[in-house]
């Protein structure tokens, strides 16, 4: 009490200063300094405000947040209340609590100060709102009053419910709020829409145009059911008229019943996706088959089978794509085939494309290519091709098996690829090339029979007698006179095997009643050769002996020139020999030397041991080596070779000349009479026989100048100069043509009378 008497002490004493005059008054300093002390002493307690020049005490800053909020209307923020009374928001929010205390009308909402009286006039703007719109959500009330959607919750719209507020809170929704009136007009508005609608209709189409909310279509529409239903109760929903769903009903059924199938993608346009749960729904007690695109009844099976039946039966064929709905795919066909087709039926028909043919039909279709199988089955013994096909195989059957390592097996392999690609150079239109397709063909056979124990009839696929392209046409007209040519194919592709196999069966009597001929010739083919082949021989000895009269630098030439002619003649002939005794019937005219060598080592060993040194000497540098290889292969063919006798000699000698001398009579080849007439020359001059090229006669002309008169040798070289300048196909050659023309009968007259002349070598 003390302290407090003092304190009115002194404010008694500041009063009377400050009412004293003007000498007497404190500065404003010495207030502030005053005050200052006071509250440093806590002897007194104040706020300053943000300007610093004037103080509130606590009860004085509780009394004018009150008094701004009550101008403010009954809401003001925190902020702009420290503004106003002009303190630090520090002091606002130190204080705010004491404002609040035992004032349960004022709310402290996200930093401002909201009384009931607030409260009230927006809960009255939110009911006219509700009333204007039929409907509210706490969240749009929100957006609009900028305040926490709990508070609203339940401060404003639940607390004045039925009070200020005249509406109902939505069951599902807590947030929604709707007048009855509301309900009323949406029930009418989705009543009418549904009741409107004919075909299934998005749920969000649907609300786009009543426009309402999603929550309240789905708590609406039970109470509007019997006119659809829903696909579900989720935003992507569909509605489905009951008058669609009947309308489902009805085309499923009408059209079944009447056609006796429904098409998947029908179902799948009229709205049906799980199309088998539905009928079996809708067809509980029908048979039904499900095809690729399709689904059919028993009756459909019932009706294809009896065509098929026909169609054995008449020994004809059935069109299912023309009896069948349009609508059915050749996959359908094939699934209704496999159901059908079964026991008897299976092995009397054939599917091709869509048809349904009778086996008996395609006999009939056989024999349209009766006489076609016999020709091509002649021509395939006539030309060789069967027993070149026979020998393959068989020499495939008996090769034996060698364990090779990888890489060799896949470089011979390589090998036969290429030359399967390639083909083979020579050997004419019965040569390698045809031999290298059989083998080809043959290997794939014989690795079936060795793998899988295939039967005769496969081995015979491989040997080819007629293409496809000789029965399509051998087909054609009849096919088309039944209305099959769309089959034209597919029949070929079918027949072509079968008619092979009947083709070798063929090729095969043919050839057997062949052989036994060609064993009653034999014989005298075999005398025949062995006479032909001696009368060579002798020639090349008389070859041999002419050709020693020249120089020995030249001799390997002429060599080389008679293995190359005479001597591969004599090989030939061997060997086409052999290949008739081995029943290959390869012509081995036109073979190179690699391709005698690998004919020669695909003979049995009684042969290949024989040839195999005549091949090789053909390539060699001397005659007596061929003569030697040439005794051993007549031998291995059963022939004698005659005894050299030289009596004889002279005899073959002027035949020989005397057949030079009428070649050249009788040619007309300006090139060719030159080499003739020089052969015939030097025969007479030196009573040998030469077998020599044009390329040699530059030679042979000057051994045989010793032999000449000096015009006849002058006659002969200018001949000769006369030739290669023909040959030359230069600008003068026309005019040494002319020139050569005009001495061939002096060149042929030369020849002739030149034994008359009996000019000695000197």
């Amino acid at each position: 009490m003390a302290d407090w008497d003092e304190i009115k002490r002194l404010a008694a004493d500041f009063q009377k200063v400050q009412l004293s005059s003007t000498t007497q008054r404190l500065s404003e300093r010495n207030c502030v300094e005053i005050v200052s002390w006071l509250i440093e002493k806590k002897l007194i307690e104040l706020i300053f405000t943000s300007d610093g020049k004037e103080y509130l005490t606590s009860s004085q800053l509780i009394s004018d947040i009150q008094n701004e909020l009550y101008v403010a209307g009954g809401r003001i923020n925190l902020v702009e209340l420290a503004k106003i009374i002009g303190v630090d928001l520090a002091h606002i929010n130190t204080h705010i609590n004491e404002v609040l205390k035992g004032r349960k009308d004022i709310h402290n909402i996200l930093g401002q100060l909201i009384d009931s009286s607030y409260i009230v006039r927006i809960a009255g703007e939110i009911n006219e709102k509700l009333q204007q719109q039929g409907q509210i959500n706490v969240g749009d009330i929100t957006l609009l009053y900028d305040l926490p959607a709990e508070f609203l919750q339940q401060q404003v719209l639940e607390k004045y419910l039925d009070k200020l507020i005249f509406g109902k809170q939505d069951k599902n929704d807590a947030k929604v709020f709707f007048t009855e009136a509301f309900i009323a007009r949406s029930k009418s508005k989705l009543r009418g829409a549904l009741l409107g609608l004919t075909k299934p209709t998005p749920v969000a189409s649907i609300l786009s145009h009543v426009s309402i909310s999603e929550k309240l279509f789905f708590s609406l529409f039970d109470q509007s059911c019997g006119y659809g239903s829903l696909t579900s109760k989720l935003p992507g929903a569909q509605y489905i008229p009951s008058s669609y769903s009947r309308s489902q009903v009805e085309w499923v059924n009408n059209f079944f019943k009447q056609n006796g199938y429904l098409e998947f993608d029908a179902l799948m346009r009229i709205g049906i996706t799980d199309y088998k749960t539905y009928l079996k729904k809708q067809l509980p007690n029908e048979d039904l088959l499900y095809l690729e695109s399709t689904v059919i009844s028993k009756r459909i099976l019932d009706r294809v089978e009896a065509d098929i039946e026909e169609c054995i039966a008449s020994k004809s064929y059935v069109d299912l794509q023309s009896n069948l709905p349009s609508v059915f795919t050749s996959r359908d066909i094939e699934i209704l085939l496999n159901e059908i087709l079964s026991g008897q039926n299976k092995l009397q028909t054939i599917v091709l494309q869509d048809f349904v043919l009778s086996k008996l039909f395609l006999e009939n279709v056989l024999c349209k290519c009766d006489e076609l199988v016999k020709e091509k089955a002649t021509d395939s013994v006539q030309s060789g091709k069967y027993q070149q096909y026979i020998t393959d195989l068989h020499s495939h059957q008996h090769k034996p098996q060698k364990n090779e390592d990888v890489d060799e097996r896949v470089d011979k392999k390589e090998e036969r690829r290429k030359k399967a690609a390639g083909g083979k150079t020579g050997g004419g239109t019965q040569g390698r090339e045809t031999k290298t397709r059989s083998t080809k063909k043959h290997t794939r056979g014989v690795s079936k029979i060795d793998d899988n124990d295939e039967t005769e009839a496969d081995i015979k696929k491989t040997f080819e007698i007629l293409t496809e392209s000789d029965v399509a046409y051998a087909i054609q007209d009849y096919l088309e006179e039944e209305g099959l040519d769309i089959l034209t194919d597919s029949i070929t592709s079918y027949l072509t095997p079968m008619l092979n196999i009947r083709g070798y069966q063929i090729a095969t009597e043919l050839f057997q009643s062949t052989v036994a001929d060609r064993t009653a010739n034999r014989k005298q083919t075999h005398n025949e050769l062995q006479s032909k082949l001696n009368s060579l021989l002798s020639d090349i000895r008389l070859f041999e002996k002419g050709l020693k009269l020249f120089p020995i630098d030249f001799q390997p030439q002429l060599v080389k020139y008679l293995l190359k002619t005479v001597c591969t003649d004599i090989v030939t002939d061997v060997l086409n020999y052999a290949a008739v005794e081995t029943m290959s019937n390869v012509v081995t005219d036109n073979f190179n030397n690699e391709q005698r060598l690998k004919f020669v080592n695909e003979l049995p060993p009684e042969f290949k041991n024989a040839f195999l040194p005549l091949a090789k000497s053909l390539t060699g540098q001397s005659i007596d080596d061929f003569m030697t290889a040439a005794d051993l292969a007549l031998s291995a063919c059963s022939m004698i070779i005659k005894k050299v006798d030289k009596k004889k000699d002279r005899a073959v000698v002027l035949n020989h000349k005397h057949e030079l001398l009428d070649k050249l009579n009788n040619c007309d080849d300006v090139a060719l009479v030159l080499h003739l007439a020089t052969l015939a020359i030097f025969t007479t001059a030196t009573q040998c026989m030469l077998h020599a090229s044009g390329r040699h006669i530059t030679t042979i002309l000057a051994f045989l100048k010793p032999y000449l008169s000096t015009d006849h040798f002058s006659e002969l070289m200018s001949y000769h100069d006369f030739v290669t300048l023909m040959l030359s196909n230069g600008s003068e050659a026309e005019n040494a043509k002319e020139k050569l023309k005009e001495k061939v009968q002096t060149i042929k007259g030369i020849a002739t009378e030149f034994k008359k002349t009996q000019i000695e070598k000197t």
